[in-house]
């Protein structure tokens, strides 16, 4: 309820943080940081956009500008899948530093992600790179802190706490009006940023699409809401205690655990109850599979003695000479239909390793709202781990069917007899389409979370549930 008396408190909470210069100068200090990292995100977007535009029609020009070759070597000459920056991506650096930009596609073999500053790095950590996003997470909540941990105590120090009550403003009165003006120093600082936000991805040529505003207007909002989380807690901790000094250090220690340490050791514990392998170890993995199943260039493999077997009945042939198609290239299809399954079957373990990972992580989103507003921004930014892997799935499947095509070229172009001295027409090369990396919708990217924003919002709504409260209203009416 806002009354006079709540505006006034308002006002008054407004004009003591405006006069006060060391504020002030924070402030403009965090400003200037913010706009930093947000011009340097926004230089490194535009840059890696123009350096993957530029290799891509330098590897389609390669790919068109093949001679007649035969259709294993050129599954072997391979291409390559890149992952395009998002367009809010300068906004929220996410995982982008620690995972690939680029995949090789060849046959018989997934490759990594390339150009990763740390390919083995844990995916839950929140990096320490400049960015927007991790200033709004990390440092203003510290200003909001400075600018609140005494509001109620220093004013019960002070003794105008008593003149307030005797005045009849309640202590509701105060909390309101104190949250109101804090709320709106927060609606002043992270404004800017986000209105920046638009200009620069407009500028930066991105597809600002409806759904791209939408990103831009839930992160605002979700910004806000953390925001208001850290402003309860400030103001319930200065209620709760007598000395600014007490409420100064246990509001920082607060910040330290939830923003710091909690969620590097909730990370570290996920990965050890649920363990996924490093890739050397994943390939190794694969490899072993592979040999247990066939060697497609084996001749005297058993699997693939099986397979001759089995196509020549198919055919009512003796002979693999007297089939109507290559034989070799049926071999090849099958063996990379083989190592493409095997690969699947790992990968998908690696994924509910992953997920359980994440699972794990989003259970405390309730006692630690930074861990869902981290992991929600770079899901709206695009900038996160989930992303990053349905990246690597549409390039494998593009892989697939690019390799398979090439083998039933193989198959049906290319004689047995003589089978390695001969061409395909260089014509065939250009029926290949490029890889187009089609970026998930915005339900895509929000529905691992699902009703997972819930206990994070009823935190905030229990903090200001606490300070309102009959037992704080008595407890503060009791040391007036």
């Amino acid at each position: 309820m806002v009354d006079q008396k709540v505006l006034k408190i308002f006002h008054h909470e407004l004009a003591s943080k405006r006069k006060s210069p060391s504020l002030w100068i924070i402030f403009i200090m965090i400003q200037l940081l913010l706009g930093i990292a947000l011009y340097t995100g926004w230089q490194q977007y535009q840059h890696n956009l123009t350096t993957q535009l530029t290799t891509q029609a330098v590897v389609e020009e390669q790919w068109l500008a093949q001679p007649d070759r035969h259709p294993h070597r050129v599954a072997h000459f391979g291409h390559f899948a890149f992952r395009p920056p998002g367009a809010l991506s300068f906004f929220d650096l996410g995982v982008n530093a620690w995972v690939g930009h680029s995949i090789f596609l060849e046959a018989h073999k997934q490759n990594s992600a390339n150009f990763a500053s740390d390919q083995d790095a844990s995916s839950l950590l929140r990096f320490s790179e400049l960015s927007s996003a991790n200033i709004l997470l990390l440092i203003w909540p510290l200003l909001i802190i400075a600018m609140g941990f005494a509001s109620i105590c220093g004013e019960q120090k002070s003794g105008t706490l008593r003149q307030l009550m005797s005045m009849g403003v309640s202590f509701r009165h105060l909390v309101i009006g104190k949250s109101l003006s804090y709320l709106l120093v927060s609606l002043i600082f992270i404004l800017p940023v986000f209105t920046l936000t638009l200009i620069l991805a407009v500028n930066a040529g991105a597809a600002v699409s409806t759904e791209e505003l939408l990103r831009v207007v839930l992160l605002f909002g979700v910004y806000l809401v953390y925001c208001l989380f850290w402003i309860g807690l400030t103001l319930l901790v200065s209620s709760w205690l007598k000395e600014p000094k007490q409420a100064l250090i246990l509001l920082t220690s607060i910040w330290f655990i939830l923003t710091i340490l909690m969620p590097r050791m909730l990370a570290e514990f996920a990965h050890s109850q649920y363990p996924y392998q490093k890739r050397n170890d994943f390939e190794l993995a694969v490899k072993l599979d592979n040999r247990k199943v066939g060697n497609s260039h084996n001749p005297d493999d058993p699997y693939f003695n099986k397979f001759r077997a089995e196509t020549l009945e198919k055919y009512g042939v003796d002979s693999v000479d007297d089939l109507p198609i290559n034989y070799n290239g049926l071999v090849m299809q099958e063996g990379e239909k083989i190592t493409a399954e095997i690969y699947n079957k790992h990968y998908q373990k690696q994924m509910k390793q992953f997920t359980a990972q994440q699972d794990f992580v989003s259970t405390f989103y309730w006692l630690n709202p930074y861990l869902f507003v981290r992991d929600f921004s770079m899901a709206l930014t695009r900038a996160d781990t989930r992303h990053f892997f349905n990246f690597e799935e549409q390039a494998e499947v593009h892989r697939y069917e690019r390799t398979q095509k090439l083998n039933k070229l193989h198959t049906n172009e290319i004689h047995r007899h003589n089978d390695r001295d001969q061409r395909a027409d260089k014509s065939y090369w250009q029926t290949f389409e490029a890889f187009v990396y089609r970026a998930p919708n915005l339900s895509w990217s929000l529905n691992a979370f699902s009703f997972k924003w819930l206990p994070s919002l009823a935190v905030v709504f229990i903090l200001f549930l606490l300070l309102s409260s009959k037992g704080m209203q008595r407890r503060i009416y009791a040391t007036v």
